[in-house]
């Protein structure tokens, strides 16, 4: 069997032709992972199907339209790939989810997926909205888990008023998200105060 990075190599003569698909790739793991375990009974097998589901995006790369989002074309693959998982179990009889049991939670699970794209794209936005100042405020607390007593203490400010900060910051942010999502997005970007 041929490793992805040998595949790789001699498919494009250079490593950075297929680095994007690498990197949507990875970046599509944690809901990939997700969506499958609202199909599969097992958390260990919506792992196996996952590791299978990235074999076959690898294998499919070059039918995918880059002009169409890649989080639903992978989950379509993964939904696949959790069918034929389930038909073999099922032939062994190791599985009690039917076939069309497990297109009724794709369904379901593909939605909540697809809304999920739409706000975390909103959330994006939104961050970049902010001053350079908050932005790295909301990083600092969300990304790298700072805690507040710690933040206070670099900013010379009291844990109180930090924490409120991050209050108005969350606030502002949430407001963002709502209004693009109702397709308002001319909301307001000047720095809280505290």
């Amino acid at each position: 069997m041929h490793s992805m990075a040998s595949s790789f190599d001699r498919d494009s003569g250079k490593g950075d032709r297929w680095d994007w698909l690498v990197a949507e790739i990875a970046r599509n793991q944690p809901g990939m992972r997700a969506f499958l375990r609202t199909l599969l009974p097992c958390a260990g097998d919506a792992d196996d199907v996952v590791q299978e589901a990235n074999l076959v995006l690898w294998q499919k790369r070059q039918e995918y339209d880059r002009s169409r989002p890649f989080g639903p074309w992978a989950r379509r693959i993964a939904y696949l790939q959790a069918l034929a998982f389930l038909k073999t179990r099922s032939r062994r009889r190791e599985s009690s989810f039917s076939e069309g049991m497990v297109e009724v939670l794709a369904v379901a699970a593909e939605g909540r997926a697809s809304a999920l794209d739409v706000r975390l794209e909103a959330l994006r936005e939104c961050l970049g909205k902010l001053s350079a100042m908050d932005r790295q405020v909301v990083v600092d607390r969300y990304q790298a888990g700072t805690s507040v007593a710690a933040m206070a203490e670099a900013s010379r400010r009291s844990p109180n008023a930090m924490s409120m900060h991050l209050h108005r910051l969350r606030q502002k942010l949430a407001e963002c998200v709502a209004g693009m999502l109702r397709g308002n997005d001319d909301l307001s970007t000047e720095p809280a105060s505290i």
